[in-house]
């Protein structure tokens, strides 16, 4: 497989920090409409209610019944299954995961829960899960995105146990997110971060600009803060394409190939 090596913007350490997905839209990172009202760090948990244990508060049954939280957490399940099953940048991501020592189970290691905003996932290394967002993501391909997206994060913590709370780290992981799984053409230029001249340069701003916003959500930093950071580590992190070696861009048929390709460095026995 054509892929780069451990990125070295990541070390040993720990981390807290939550890493987001958002829903796809039109605006920019400076424009989005999600805010974190926070006075000092919280590392993304705002966003993630039944995650801070503080501040939770138990539901009524009639609380719940009135939201159809039940209903929406099975739907949720329901897609979260069949993504595992059926969906090739998942089983790719929990088949390298597994070859790194981090096999995933879907009790224990992927949780559908009320979020708020417009948020649609989140990996929290604190707990080592995946969340799904079952009142934002509503259909399976969203949700076969997001959960291939936070695997992804779930991926860097468990390879090379990135610290969250460092911005290098953060930069470094959501720039990788971005790239494997956002920024296609089509996505790229419905947002007018693309055109058809000048393809590459327009990616790599796609990219950054996720990367940004993803960023600025979790992280109580100025917007210039966080571009210096991304411009530090870009062009390392943007060509680490591990585990799958190319950018699987959405409807080309890349994950198919990358995942047939995966077959020569990791074990698919337990899912064929």
């Amino acid at each position: 497989m054509a892929a780069s090596s451990k990125s070295p913007e990541i070390k040993e350490s720990q981390a807290n920090t939550i890493n987001l997905s958002v829903k796809e839209n039109n605006t920019s990172s400076s424009d989005s409409g999600i805010t974190n009202p926070k006075d000092g760090e919280d590392f993304g948990y705002f966003f993630f209610p039944e995650r801070d244990r503080l501040k939770k508060q138990e539901k009524s049954f009639l609380s719940k019944l009135w939201n159809r939280e039940d209903i929406t957490n099975f739907k949720c399940k329901a897609n979260v299954l069949s993504c595992m099953k059926s969906n090739d940048k998942v089983k790719l991501m929990v088949t390298a995961l597994e070859s790194h020592g981090c096999p995933v189970e879907l009790d224990r290691h992927i949780s559908c829960e009320m979020c708020r905003d417009r948020v649609n996932g989140g990996f929290d290394p604190k707990s080592m899960q995946v969340v799904i967002c079952q009142n934002n993501v509503h259909t399976q391909d969203v949700c076969c995105n997001v959960l291939a997206h936070e695997l992804l994060h779930a991926f860097d913590y468990c390879r090379a146990k990135v610290n969250f709370e460092n911005l290098r780290h953060l930069a470094c992981s959501e720039i990788r997110a971005a790239n494997m799984f956002h920024c296609s053409l089509g996505a790229a230029m419905s947002s007018g971060e693309a055109s058809l001249f000048h393809v590459k340069e327009r990616h790599q701003l796609c990219v950054k600009n996720k990367a940004l916003q993803s960023m600025r959500l979790v992280r109580n930093v100025t917007e210039l803060e966080a571009m210096m950071v991304i411009d530090d580590v870009f062009d390392k992190c943007y060509n680490d394409t591990e585990p799958f070696g190319r950018r699987c861009f959405k409807n080309l048929g890349r994950a198919k190939r990358a995942l047939n390709e995966s077959r020569n460095y990791y074990d698919f026995s337990d899912i064929d």
